[in-house]
């Protein structure tokens, strides 16, 4: 993805040329003996070979991205089947998930638009716990190109965009640091679509990244 730096007002943006159609970031921690999605706590009860971890549902069509902030003893594959104890879960591997069984860094999910699996699961390589993917065909074709187009910093930052309509959900995502970051949802944005255009509008991120922030906008689907 082309990158454009833009300074205004003392702050340096990496604003994306384009527009990621990647679906929903994950934030993957081991608390216990069982997977947190994204900070939520999970509801069930940590062990061994149980399928315990948070249920997903992707769209086929989409890239997901795992990056693990789990303990070294908890690395994590994405997998066709989901082992109920010896071979390790990593002999089930899904060949469009990589890199597999690791506990920090990220995983790329790719899901094909047709012929895609189902049923996928992610697991601890070392003590199985588990939870399911359920896959799921695109509801709609792909999302035309988008391009931001510029940005507004005042009190607030708005950013300008070729839209989509109502068909794809727009989402900011932030990052302070392109190499070893993660990229994370824009907290309590809004987006307004008129005539072709896009405005997406969220508060300044000065507390949150500091002076250097990289912007770009998901399509995801609705």
């Amino acid at each position: 993805m082309n990158l454009k730096i833009v300074r205004f007002l003392g702050l340096s943006f990496a604003i994306s040329a384009g527009v990621t159609h990647a679906a929903t970031d994950y934030v993957v921690t081991s608390p216990t003996y069982i997977y947190a999605l994204n900070g939520a706590a999970p509801t069930n009860t940590p062990g061994f070979y149980t399928n315990n971890c948070p249920p997903l549902t992707l769209t086929a069509g989409n890239t997901y991205t795992f990056t693990m902030q789990a303990s070294l003893i908890h690395p994590m594959v994405i997998g066709t089947n989901a082992s109920t104890g010896l071979p390790a879960p990593v002999t089930f591997s899904y060949s469009n998930a990589s890199p597999q069984d690791i506990f920090s860094g990220t995983i790329t999910l790719t899901l094909p638009a047709t012929n895609f699996p189902t049923k996928l699961y992610y697991q601890c390589n070392n003590h199985g716990f588990y939870g399911v993917i359920t896959v799921v065909a695109p509801s709609s074709g792909a999302p035309p190109p988008n391009n931001i187009l510029g940005v507004s910093v005042t009190t607030n930052i708005v950013l300008i965009s070729t839209g989509t309509g109502t068909t794809y959900k727009l989402v900011p995502q932030f990052s302070s640091n392109l190499v070893s970051g993660v990229w994370g949802p824009v907290p309590n944005f809004t987006n307004t679509f008129a005539n072709g255009t896009n405005f997406t509008v969220f508060d300044r991120l000065d507390p949150i990244c500091g002076p250097n922030v990289f912007l770009r906008i998901s399509q995801q689907p609705p």
